[in-house]
């Protein structure tokens, strides 16, 4: 007799289960950037026809991105980034530090997220509800 696995709540899993495949964050990327039509996300990631449609498909069911006619009546489409959408560029600006940080790559140039204002790279800190910083020894990862 098999013991079942108690189902645990866990939101990187469950973020997992949207956008932790190969492909979802790198079309997210570029819909952020500004690449908005299927041909242009196929050169830029230079990702298989099948592919590409499975993930934006799958990004749109999930709330992530439009997909709207490029004119009424059109058969292409433009994909445009949702609220959920936005919500995930704090989560690819840690990854972009993160590589930047901790790649053992030499000689590779990262991407960089700056601030249009000043030029400056911006990061991500960790706050409290009240905007205090929280330091990484205050943290208790719960389920």
């Amino acid at each position: 007799m098999s013991e079942s696995k108690p189902a645990v709540q866990c939101g990187i899993e469950e973020a997992l289960s949207v956008i932790g495949d190969r492909w979802s964050l790198l079309v997210v990327r570029d819909v952020l950037r500004g690449v908005n039509r299927f041909d242009s996300l196929q050169d830029s990631l230079q990702i298989s026809r099948n592919i590409l449609t499975q993930r934006l498909s799958n990004l749109e069911e999930a709330g992530i991105l439009i997909k709207a006619p490029i004119k009424p009546g059109a058969r292409r489409m433009l994909y445009s980034p949702t609220p959920k959408c936005l919500a995930l560029v704090p989560v690819l600006v840690s990854m972009i530090d993160w590589s930047a940080h901790w790649s053992e790559k030499a000689n590779v140039r990262w991407s960089r997220v700056i601030d249009k204002r000043t030029g400056e790279p911006v990061q991500i800190d960790l706050v409290s509800k009240d905007g205090k910083p929280v330091s990484l020894l205050d943290l208790d990862l719960k389920y």
